[in-house]
């Protein structure tokens, strides 16, 4: 039986008709790209936060980098080198290593299950040190799809103004949830996005930073020094994309798809006994909540890492283990698969641990009953 695998978080679809179009028409492809990135790549990411913040948008604000992890690295590195920075738990799990490359140390901050564990100026404050030079939002949050609203993102915003604090908004889900609060550069506020996930580009890792002036220099030297100028070829078929007249509609339409998969993912998965899913607001990903079943310590599995190494081996689903995520007892799937996928792989679970349920109690029945 193949492996369902659910677990990588990447949208897979045929490169854009846009972006054939141009690299089909690309010439001088072995000549270096501009220091910090196309003019009209960096014209389109201007515009597109132009129309999201409402406000202007200068293209000597945007810089391109190596994909939208390069582009938090960079942003760190130019905020936060020789400090701390303040990570809501649960993170996508690359935070970590990434601010310590960086020159940064990640400080998790817990956030309350009641309210999807989000961070808040309370919880972030009690967290603040002298030491803290950052704090890293990312919304919708991977792993959950939990989702900062407006007026919580304002309050974050606030605050981190007020006690000179930088604010790095990982802004690459944008997309993915309707209550999501605006991202906007500032003073203090470094915007990093990137084509992968909104856009379905990840292969071509094309991601950027808006930055103010005050920032974008520094920025510009941490990109400088570790990739220097990003793929000519990958920036002209993104810049062709997000230029493309159809783009918006793409976006929305794959939106939508997403929404309908994480409905789809939730009925599915709340089949499976003793896995109960935490409802996503937005993103790409849904979490199941496996504490019910590693109490009991079935198949062995003591923590989310060995049970995720038994359902893929004996169920034939990859999932990832939470604890990757901060979030221990939990495991994390995509939903960026199709239907049939999803209610597949909710089926192979439902089987493999109802059976294994009805084993158990059928021994606790035998052994109730004095047989030896």
């Amino acid at each position: 039986m193949n492996v369902i695998d659910l677990s990588s978080g990447q949208l897979v679809e045929p490169l854009p008709v846009p972006a054939r179009k141009a690299l089909a028409a690309a010439e001088r492809v072995t000549a270096y790209a501009p220091a910090h990135g196309q003019a009209d790549l960096r014209a389109a990411v201007a515009e597109h936060y132009r129309q999201r913040s409402g406000q202007p948008v200068s293209t000597a604000d945007i810089t391109i980098a190596a994909g939208g992890r390069h582009g938090l690295l960079a942003a760190v590195a130019a905020t936060a080198a020789g400090g701390d920075v303040l990570v809501p738990q649960p993170h996508w799990s690359h935070y970590p290593k990434m601010l310590r490359l960086g020159g940064a140390e990640p400080v998790l901050v817990p956030g309350d299950p009641a309210t999807g564990w989000l961070a808040d100026p309370g919880l972030l404050e009690r967290a603040r040190t002298p030491r803290t030079k950052a704090v890293i939002i990312n919304s919708p949050v991977n792993p959950t799809g939990a989702a900062y609203d407006e007026p919580t993102m304002r309050s974050i915003r606030d605050w981190a103004a007020d006690h000179g604090v930088y604010l790095i908004s990982d802004d690459i889900y944008w997309a993915y949830c309707a209550n999501s609060g605006a991202v906007r550069a500032s003073g203090h506020e470094v915007v990093v996005g990137g084509a992968a996930k909104v856009h379905a580009l990840a292969g071509l890792r094309i991601g950027w930073i808006w930055s103010l002036p005050q920032v974008t220099e520094a920025v510009r030297d941490v990109v400088a020094h570790t990739t220097g100028p990003v793929s000519t070829l990958a920036q002209t078929a993104v810049a062709a994309v997000l230029r493309d007249a159809g783009h918006a509609d793409a976006v929305s339409d794959r939106a939508e798809r997403l929404a309908a998969l994480r409905e789809r993912a939730v009925a599915a998965f709340s089949t499976v006994p003793m896995m109960r899913p935490v409802i996503p607001v937005g993103g790409i990903y849904v979490c199941l909540d496996a504490s019910a079943l590693l109490a009991r310590r079935q198949f062995g599995a003591a923590d989310d890492r060995a049970l995720c190494r038994v359902l893929e081996e004996r169920a034939a689903v990859r999932l990832r283990a939470g604890s990757t995520f901060g979030l221990p007892g939990h495991l994390r799937l995509c939903v960026a698969v199709t239907p049939d996928v999803l209610e597949e792989a909710a089926d192979r679970l439902a089987t493999f641990v109802g059976a294994a349920e009805m084993d158990a109690a059928e021994t606790d029945s035998v052994r109730n009953m004095g047989v030896p």
